[in-house]
C-alpha cells in the first residue's frame, strides 16, 4: 500500500498585472480605462495594458472575492473598488514586496550590468536618464 504524502495549499502566485492593479487601486475605486492611465502613469508610459487584459483581470479579481463593481447609470461606466478582502490582500501584498526590495533591487542591478556590459555605460546613462 502506497501512502501520500498530502501537499499543503500553496496560496496562488501573484501575477504582475495583479500586483499593478493592486497598486493602482491605492488610488481608490476607477473604471478599466482609467486603471490602464494608472497603469500607464505608474511605469512612466512604459508598460501599455490592454483592455483584452484589464477586463478580464477585474472580472477574474471580483470573482475571487478581490473586488466589486458597480455600474454608474449616468455614464454607464463599470467602476471597480476593492473589497475587503481585497484589501487586506493588498496590505499583505505591499509587506511582501517591502521584504523583498532587496532581492528585486539585487535583480534590477543584475539587469543594470548586463544592459551596461552589452551596450555600453553611455547607453546605461541615456536609459537612466530617461526614468524620470
Amino acid at each position: 500500500m502506497e501512502w501520500r504524502r498530502k501537499m499543503p495549499r500553496r496560496s496562488p502566485k501573484t501575477s504582475p498585472v495583479e500586483v499593478m492593479a493592486f497598486a493602482a487601486m491605492k488610488e481608490g475605486p476607477a473604471y478599466g480605462y482609467e486603471l490602464a492611465a494608472r497603469f500607464r502613469k505608474m511605469t512612466g508610459g512604459h508598460i501599455k495594458i490592454s483592455y483584452g487584459t484589464i477586463y478580464p483581470l477585474l472580472r477574474r479579481m471580483e470573482r475571487s472575492g478581490l473586488m466589486r463593481s458597480r455600474k454608474d447609470e449616468s455614464s454607464g461606466r463599470v467602476y471597480y473598488e476593492l473589497t475587503k478582502r481585497g484589501t487586506e490582500a493588498q496590505e499583505r501584498l505591499s509587506g511582501r514586496m517591502k521584504e523583498s526590495q532587496k532581492d528585486m533591487e539585487a535583480r534590477l542591478l543584475g539587469f543594470l550590468s548586463m544592459h551596461a556590459a552589452i551596450f555600453g555605460r553611455k547607453a546605461l546613462k541615456d536609459l537612466l536618464k530617461r526614468v524620470d
